[in-house]
Parts: C-alpha cells; sequence; structure tokens
C-alpha cells in the first residue's frame, strides 16, 4: 500500500479578513484511506480551526476544511475527516522528518479536538463564499 503523500503544494491569496485564505491552484493529496483527493481553485479556508497548537499543518487543515464540506468528494463522515487530518499531518511531518514524540502528541490532539468539535461539518459547500465561511 502506497504511504500518504501530497501531490501539490499550497498555494493561496489572503482575504478581507486576515484569518482567511482563498486557494489560487487546486490542492492534491493521496490518502491511504480514500485515495486521491484535490481541494478546488476558489477554497475558502482558515487553514487550521484549532487555535490549540496551530501551525502544525497548513495544508492537512486544508484537507480536514475541504471534507468538512457537505459535497466534497469523497463525502466522508465526522470521524474519517477526523483520521485523514491525522494521516495527512503525519504525512507532512514525514516529508520534512519530523519525527519527534512532540509532533505526534500535537497530531494526535488536533485530531481528538476536531473530532469532538461542533457546531461546523456538512454546514457548508466547497466553493462557499468569503462572507459564508467568514459568518458560518
Amino acid at each position: 500500500m502506497a504511504e500518504s503523500k501530497f501531490l501539490s503544494d499550497l498555494h493561496t491569496v489572503d482575504l478581507e479578513h486576515p484569518q482567511y485564505v482563498m486557494l489560487t491552484k487546486p490542492l492534491a493529496y493521496y490518502s491511504r484511506t480514500a485515495g486521491i483527493i484535490v481541494v478546488p481553485v476558489g477554497f475558502v479556508t482558515d487553514l487550521e480551526s484549532v487555535p490549540l497548537l496551530k501551525g502544525t499543518s497548513k495544508r492537512a487543515g486544508v484537507i480536514h476544511d475541504y471534507l468538512s464540506r457537505y459535497d466534497s468528494r469523497p463525502c466522508v463522515n465526522k470521524q474519517v475527516a477526523a483520521d485523514i487530518y491525522l494521516e495527512a499531518m503525519k504525512a507532512r511531518d514525514d516529508e520534512l522528518g519530523y519525527n519527534s514524540l512532540w509532533c505526534a502528541v500535537k497530531r494526535n490532539v488536533k485530531a481528538a479536538a476536531v473530532r469532538v468539535a461542533w457546531g461546523y461539518f456538512h454546514e457548508l459547500p466547497v466553493l462557499a463564499s468569503f462572507e459564508e465561511v467568514c459568518y458560518a
């Protein structure tokens, strides 16, 4: 079985609110769990929603935000989205050679946080506008 990995880099433009960006090129990721996931140009995201331990992986945050939309492909449940988020953070850490216990702890805490967070999952479409995302 092939290892999970990012197939492209993250390209964004800042939006009106400093927390949000929009993809200017597709972000592609190969997931052992779900196959190839492609986040489209125009996708609006806050990169990482979990303020605790922010900065673990912007690309993994985008993948999770995408999977949290009701019309993502694949369309998955909240638990699978959290599993893929954890998988993507590990892929990023492996890519950069971050193999410490602290990295593993951060990944698992963030994945646990998105598993139990309420109110955001499957509320918006993939190509929701900045206003829809910002004020959801």
